[in-house]
């Protein structure tokens, strides 16, 4: 199997997986956890080491 094969076998994957957690409701987080407090938001500045 070469890369490109294996990272589309990867993308059914996660495409099939997704699609039975939206059929199920079974999200693993809940909804609006998103704080848009100024006291939470990181700014860009604040990160010390690139990802």
């Amino acid at each position: 199997m070469d890369k490109d094969e294996h990272l589309q076998r990867h993308l059914d994957l996660c495409q099939r997986v997704f699609q039975r957690m939206l059929a199920e409701r079974s999200w693993p987080w809940k909804e609006d956890v998103d704080s848009t407090e100024p006291k939470d938001v990181i700014e860009s500045g604040d990160i010390s080491n690139d990802v």
